[in-house]
């Protein structure tokens, strides 16, 4: 077996077939190790709120994360192809409505925080749509506003919309 090296005047110079392959891995192994920054812990409505109106008949507990995801982008053109290391920040919600025994659980989303410095997410449970919004009340950081507006398939249904002070966890 060849390794792809010869001794040059008493000195080692790595040949062709193991440079190139050499090069490409250095190339791309660094990009992907490098791929980017991602920082959490930006936005103050992140946490676990829990409605303190024990009687609610809407949204007992919300909960809002924000995670860092690879964002990598495969881009070919003319039978070359190019690999875009990326990692971006998404926000995630999990709420809990009022049901009897147990709270129902709605499930994970992502959303987005807008430029109005609201979170944003929608649910979609099939017989209806739902946004549900999120914003820190200007006095304190213990407080959120939670709005969620409810669309209906059916149009025998009326929409409505829940709001309430959720108090933080």
């Amino acid at each position: 077996m060849k390794l792809g090296c010869k001794i040059i005047y008493g000195k080692w110079y790595l040949s062709s077939v193991l440079v190139l392959p050499l090069m490409a891995f250095l190339l791309f192994a660094s990009t992907g190790a490098n791929a980017g920054m991602c920082a959490v812990g930006q936005v103050k409505e992140v946490g676990t709120w829990v409605n303190p109106d024990v009687n609610t008949r809407g949204i007992t507990k919300a909960v809002f994360g924000e995670e860092c995801r690879d964002d990598q982008q495969v881009i070919c053109s003319g039978g070359i192809c190019r690999i875009i290391y990326a990692v971006k920040l998404v926000y995630t919600a999990e709420l809990w409505g009022k049901c009897h025994p147990t709270d129902c659980y709605w499930g994970k989303v992502d959303g987005v925080y807008t430029s109005a410095d609201w979170l944003r997410f929608g649910y979609d449970h099939g017989f209806a749509k739902r946004t549900v919004w999120g914003q820190i009340w200007s006095g304190g950081d213990n407080w959120l506003r939670l709005i969620v507006d409810t669309d209906f398939v059916s149009p025998s249904r009326e929409d409505y919309r829940f709001s309430a002070w959720m108090r933080r966890q």
